[in-house]
């Protein structure tokens, strides 16, 4: 689903949080086994903007971007979902990395699903175990991780 002429890369989506490293660091290991770029994505609502607190913490998760060669892109837009997709299309991303939803999520990963269906979404949580939501026909080739039961 690369967009003409560009290069397919992974896409990480983060907020400012400092737990998104996680994120970052996940999304770095699938590029390096696809043996593709990384991009780290930021969007804000417009309607929110960008406080000094949360500036703090992009600027150490630019750091950590940068650690991976990761380029990061910082949005303001009241459709953030939206701008992922976008953005996912523009730059011919495979794969989009994101934290697993909460209870009460905004619907985030569903819209970018319902918008872009032929891309593999992976989601990560706080233990950093991977799921994945793959395009529709397609054919998982391996486990990602197994959990065992004690």
């Amino acid at each position: 689903m690369s967009g003409k002429g560009k290069q397919p890369c992974i896409i990480v989506c983060v907020t400012p949080q400092e737990s998104c490293a996680r994120l970052i660091e996940a999304g770095a290991g699938i590029a390096e086994k696809e043996g593709l770029p990384l991009v780290v994505l930021s969007i804000f609502r417009e309607s929110s903007g960008l406080n000094a607190n949360e500036g703090g913490v992009l600027e150490n998760l630019f750091e950590c971007a940068k650690k991976f060669n990761a380029s990061m892109n910082i949005y303001f837009n009241n459709s953030p979902a939206l701008v992922a997709a976008v953005a996912s299309k523009k730059l011919g991303a495979v794969n989009l990395v994101t934290g697993f939803p909460e209870e009460g999520s905004s619907g985030f990963i569903g819209r970018i699903h319902e918008i872009l269906p032929e891309l593999t979404i992976t989601m990560v949580d706080k233990e950093m175990n991977e799921y994945r939501i793959l395009p529709v026909g397609s054919q998982p080739l391996q486990t990602v991780k197994t959990a065992s039961v004690h």
